[in-house]
């Protein structure tokens, strides 16, 4: 692992845990035992280190996703792969992070932050959604065409629907912390693929 790395870890515990407005290059520096020069050597300022930081976090969701996804795997596979990966978030966030402090809200906050202060990640993430929904699509149309799903479902609506589920979810279980995300989302895949199977 590089010092670019280790300096971009650091920053997201840091960011993670203080937020942008409260996190200082010093605060970075400190976490990752680097000297402020060091992150300047890499970074041009706070901005340029909490855009990079996001950027590295997108990138390591993108691999997980495609390890998942990449396999040949059905489309009641992939649906309920989906749903029982909204109990693997954070625990995931935590191993890109190296730490084992990570509020579940502490994530969100920090994503809309990203998202209001930086188009360019906001956008990002748009495009990786739709990127995500429309391999979901022509998955669902296939399993459609082999009559494994019900055809007269609209698959654009339906990809819609599965990531607000999935999304809402989340964001309900900062509200309801005793909900098991796991548990849940075995539940949500097991009503829905009942609800749309042949």
């Amino acid at each position: 692992m590089g010092s670019k790395e280790n300096i971009l870890k650091a920053a997201l515990r840091v960011f993670l845990e203080k937020g942008y407005d409260r996190t200082t290059v010093n605060d970075v520096a400190k976490e990752s035992k680097f000297t402020k020069g060091g992150l300047y050597h890499h970074f041009r300022n706070k901005e340029h280190l909490f855009v990079e930081t996001i950027n590295f976090l997108f990138n390591e969701f993108e691999r997980w996703e495609t390890e998942i996804y990449t396999k040949s795997l059905s489309f009641k596979e992939i649906l309920r792969i989906y749903f029982l990966s909204l109990g693997e978030v954070i625990n995931f966030i935590k191993q890109v992070a190296e730490t084992d402090k990570l509020e579940e809200y502490n994530f969100y906050e920090l994503l809309m932050s990203a998202f209001l202060r930086f188009p360019e990640l906001k956008e990002r993430h748009r495009e990786e959604h739709e990127r995500n929904s429309e391999a979901f699509i022509k998955i669902m149309v296939d399993a459609q065409k082999k009559k494994i799903i019900q055809d007269d479902l609209d698959p654009q609506t339906f990809a819609f629907m599965v990531n607000a589920l999935g999304e809402g979810t989340m964001i309900y279980h900062l509200i309801n912390e005793k909900i098991d995300l796991k548990e849940m989302g075995e539940k949500i895949f097991q009503t829905v693929w009942n609800s749309i199977k042949i």
